[in-house]
């Protein structure tokens, strides 16, 4: 895992050495000033010269304010490596999760998601520069400190060495405890996370029913939960705050007694007393920073782990070495012995065969659940099929890249999502940098020019979250609108009209029979009126393709189709 987090380093190495001999530098000078006091108290003062006195007062003063320049520098610079870090995984993260196949959001939550790119990652940047920082810094000084102790008076050395394995020893068994404990807070975070996601994204349904309590509750729930694991990781980091502070004090009490006996027995000079005394301050210093480092640690290896939980997984759906991605698709379409199953309870689909000839017209139609939407989800390759393949102008679609695919494939769903920008934007969604003529003239062939010059700042108004300012057709008309701008030469229309009172429907329909002229398309629909001018319908039940032929053709079958159709027509 050390290696998986060191590698983001690899960019920025200059950077990060210019931090680490800063950390060295301001190390270094911290060493120095306890040892030019005792110089200063053996030598100067005992020479009563005053103007000696004050140049080694100016000259200590200089190096005061060459290392506030050095830990301005050092503060500065890491913070921005770590940051540039941070953005570095974060952009690896959520490139990572847009390349997983549905299956894997099928079961993942939206807030956990987010909790791992946004808080996750945060801890895991702090970490990034405050780690070899503190580490460098704190070794250094430590380490020094003891070798200057040791010079001075090697009793006293042994007795603070002997004090540090003491306070390392439970440092150790203290971090093997914070570990586990921040581990448990970071997942419940992301359950909290969770949580008033789904409850805040569904808040026109929970209003609806009336049920905000219920939902405060499960919230409420969550946070205490969160409360118990923080209870938990608190304890720890109390206890040891508290023990090196105790510890600092019980070491400054250790050296005064020794240290005092020693004076007595005129075996130690007060002045290298007062730096003695000095230079186990220092010593405590870096502890400090360890007992702040200890938790920064843990809560930032508790983040790479749930980073590196989803880094690892390997999408379910890539694309072959060999696929292509440079010719025109014509939008022949083949669904060879097609099988899919969400789970292993029975298949959804079974022994699927059709050909689609370019330009022509299929729909789907069955009851729910027979299949109708997963043939265009795994026509996409959302989902692949458990058996068989489907082919593109003679092609296996696994050896089209999946960009080319999509690039390729126009999707207009019922559930339209729309992003929280302006109406230009979501239009020009379906082709990078379309200029503003052909924004306009992909919303008049979508009808959607209308409604568009009416809005407050027409074509620059901001739409809301999921487009919640504008009503379904004006939603679904912006979806159109896309299409015409991406002019792909295959289009899936997946119950694009069923949401939409019948006014609404029928200028949405005439849209889409301009959009899906001379372009293979795939209809899934339950309403029988928006089939019928199809060129073949195949009707779909639990065994798999049932019937296939155009409208009049299967009402004189008398069969399924007919059953559906006169259903909704006498409704």
């Amino acid at each position: 895992m050390i290696g998986n987090f060191a590698r983001y380093y690899k960019p920025y190495k200059l950077t990060l050495y210019a931090v680490i001999l800063g950390s060295l530098l301001a190390a270094g000078l911290d060493l120095i000033f306890p040892m030019a006091v005792r110089y200063v108290l053996n030598v100067v003062v005992p020479q009563k010269d005053i103007g000696d006195l004050m140049f080694y007062t100016g000259a200590l003063f200089i190096l005061y304010i060459l290392n506030y320049g050095v830990l301005f520098f050092v503060s500065y610079v890491g913070h921005m490596l770590s940051a540039s870090m941070e953005n570095d995984m974060r952009r690896d993260l959520f490139a990572h999760m847009q390349s997983m196949s549905f299956k894997y959001f099928d079961n993942a939550r939206t807030g956990q998601l987010l909790s791992r790119l946004t808080s996750d990652i945060s801890e895991i940047g702090e970490l990034a520069f405050r780690g070899p920082n503190d580490l460098i810094v704190c070794s250094i000084t430590m380490l020094g400190t003891i070798i200057l102790l040791f010079w001075m008076n090697f009793s006293l050395g042994a007795l603070v060495a002997a004090l540090l394995i003491l306070k390392t020893i439970h440092t150790i068994y203290v971090n093997k405890k914070m570990k586990i404990a921040f581990r448990a807070n970071r997942s419940k975070n992301g359950e909290l996370s969770a949580q008033a996601e789904e409850s805040l994204s569904g808040i026109r349904v929970v209003k609806a029913f009336a049920r905000e309590d219920y939902q405060l509750n499960k919230f409420w729930e969550k946070c205490v939960e969160l409360l118990q694991t923080r209870k938990k990781s608190y304890k720890i980091l109390a206890h040891f705050a508290g023990s090196v502070n105790f510890f600092t004090n019980f070491a400054n009490l250790v050296v005064m007694f020794v240290g005092g006996l020693l004076i007595i027995k005129n075996e130690l000079a007060m002045s290298d007393f007062v730096a003695f005394l000095l230079y186990v301050n220092l010593f405590m210093k870096p502890m400090f920073r360890l007992t702040v480092f200890t938790e920064m640690y843990q809560r930032g290896m508790a983040g790479f782990h749930r980073f590196q939980e989803v880094m690892v997984l390997a999408p379910e759906i890539v694309d072959a070495d060999d696929a292509v991605n440079d010719w025109a698709i014509k939008g022949e379409i083949a669904f060879e012995n097609i099988s899919f199953a969400y789970t292993d309870d029975r298949n959804i689909i079974s022994g699927l065969n059709l050909k689609i000839s370019p330009g022509e017209t299929v729909a789907f139609v069955g009851e729910t659940g027979v299949g109708k939407t997963t043939i265009a989800n795994m026509l996409l390759r959302f989902y692949e099929p458990d058996e068989g393949r489907i082919m593109i102008d003679g092609i296996d679609i696994k050896k089209i890249r999946q960009k080319h695919l999509h690039e390729n494939i126009g999707l207009v769903q019922q559930d339209v999502f729309l992003f929280s920008d302006s109406v230009y934007n979501n239009i020009a969604f379906g082709k990078p940098g379309a200029t503003q003529a052909e924004v306009e003239e992909a919303a008049k062939m979508a009808s959607a020019d209308h409604f568009i010059e009416e809005l407050p700042e027409k074509y620059v108004t901001e739409i809301g979250e999921r487009g919640v300012k504008l009503s379904g057709g004006q939603k679904q008309r912006i979806a159109i609108a896309r299409m015409f701008l991406k002019k792909p030469p295959i289009v899936v229309l997946d119950e694009a009209t069923s949401s939409l009172d019948n006014k609404t429907e029928k200028v949405i329909q005439q849209s889409l029979e301009k959009l899906i002229k001379n372009r293979t398309t795939l209809i899934i629909a339950h309403r029988m009126t928006t089939v019928i001018n199809a060129d073949r319908i195949v009707v779909l039940d639990k065994n798999g393709v049932a019937e296939i032929g155009n409208h009049h053709e299967l009402m004189k079958k008398q069969g399924i189709y007919y059953n559906l159709y006169n259903s909704q027509i006498n409704d």
